[in-house]
């Protein structure tokens, strides 16, 4: 057997979490900024305690493409350990994950960063909350 088709086949599960990775990042990153365009041309720019709520409220849209898009490419291509509980699992992952996020964003917009970019600020943090718990509890292999 080859080198790359060993390397391929030691590592497929984690080259393909990446690259399902990659695409909600994008997903999310250009849902994102759409939103928020839509929300500053509608003039909807509030602003709560130095805070960009409109950052935070697009963080959150954008999130839940990404998250429709995880879910779908990870269960049909990535993982096997999908059980009664994956879906369950993975919408209590996706709350906290989106929580988490739009707070982040929203302290990173209170730091001074324009609200453009606190959402790609926060993306490498969630990027690593995100595998984790999805790797460890969200698709976890239940079989014994």
């Amino acid at each position: 057997m080859g080198t790359i088709k060993k390397l391929w086949q030691k590592y497929k599960q984690f080259i393909l979490f990446c690259l399902v990775g990659v695409s909600n990042t994008l997903v999310a990153l250009i849902v994102s900024s759409i939103f928020l365009f839509i929300l500053k041309k509608a003039g909807l720019s509030l602003v709560i305690a130095g805070a960009s709520v409109a950052a935070g409220l697009s963080s959150v849209i954008g999130d839940i493409a990404g998250a429709v898009n995880s879910y779908i490419l990870n269960s049909k291509f990535v993982f096997d350990g999908r059980n009664k509980q994956t879906g369950a699992r993975f919408v209590a992952s996706f709350i906290l994950y989106t929580v988490l996020s739009a707070a982040l964003v929203m302290l990173v917009s209170h730091l001074g960063v324009p609200e453009g970019l606190c959402k790609l600020v926060v993306t490498p943090v969630m990027i690593i909350e995100n595998f984790l718990v999805n790797k460890l509890w969200v698709f976890k292999n239940d079989k014994r």
